[in-house]
């Protein structure tokens, strides 16, 4: 009795779409020119799928490279600042320049005077600030600098 009642609520809320589709059959047979896509509809529809799908790849392939030049990016920088770490690291030493690579960079550590020595109480111990430059360079054109400054002991009279 159940399974009757649903089946004449479902029959009742149809029954709307089945008298629309009454009608439309009644209007006699469709012409032939209504049935289905022209050509030109569907090589325009195609056209414009095409057209979507190649700039949808395009954007894809910008942000591959994008993502993989800032990986690039990160890496020389962390490798940057170890370095800049490196050479500025001990009490006193003085930096020294080094070069050298490491995978697909290529690095160097510049050192230069940044300043007049300063002297403390004691005569002999004179102090210098060193100017620190490290230079990371990958690729052709990319490269990234890092500068830092170290006061070390100026080097001796006879060195």
């Amino acid at each position: 009795m159940r399974s009757a009642l649903i089946g004449l609520l479902v029959a009742f809320r149809l029954r709307p779409y089945l008298e629309l589709g009454r009608r439309l059959t009644k209007r006699g047979p469709r012409s032939h020119k209504t049935l289905g896509f022209t050509l030109l509809e569907t090589l325009t529809a195609l056209t414009i799928l095409s057209i979507a799908l190649v700039s949808l790849l395009q954007a894809q392939a910008t942000g591959l490279r994008a993502a993989s030049s800032a990986e690039l990016y990160a890496q020389a920088r962390i490798l940057g600042q170890s370095l800049l770490a490196q050479s500025v690291s001990g009490a006193g030493d003085r930096p020294r320049p080094m070069q050298g690579r490491h995978g697909p960079f290529k690095w160097s550590i510049k050192v230069s005077r940044a300043g007049q020595p300063v002297t403390s109480k004691d005569p002999e111990a004179v102090w210098r600030l060193h100017h620190v430059r490290v230079t990371i360079a990958w690729d052709r054109s990319r490269s990234i600098e890092l500068d830092t400054l170290k006061l070390a002991r100026a080097p001796d009279k006879g060195n």
